[in-house]
């Protein structure tokens, strides 16, 4: 499976800089407790933050019961943002996961 990642970044200038994408949920189940544990788990390996936007709502990626409060639905846009020492490495990682078609096939990333 392949994800297009439009990043949104300017000249890095250091650590604090957030990094952006834009990811669309392609589970047909959308982003629920299943999924969820497992991008949490994942964000939980890197040093950096990171959060999702929905509309209006803010959900940090350590957090299960956060991403699942999204109510994020199949086809769901979503804003991806990292900042911290790793985020240029855990970036594109993180969106892949989220843009998973199954859980399975965030399982099998995980691997």
């Amino acid at each position: 499976m392949s994800v297009t990642i439009a990043m949104e970044n300017g000249p890095l200038l250091g650590e604090n800089n957030p990094l952006q994408a834009m990811v669309v949920i392609r589970n047909p189940r959308g982003l629920h407790m299943r999924p969820a544990m497992m991008i949490a788990r994942l964000a939980a390996k890197y040093q950096c933050t990171g959060t999702l936007r929905k509309q209006d709502r803010k959900a940090s990626l350590r957090s299960m019961t956060q991403l699942m409060l999204l109510a994020a639905l199949q086809g769901t846009e979503l804003e991806l943002e990292v900042t911290g020492e790793d985020a240029q490495v855990a970036l594109p990682i993180l969106a892949k996961a989220i843009a998973a078609n199954s859980s399975e096939d965030l399982e099998l990333m995980l691997k």
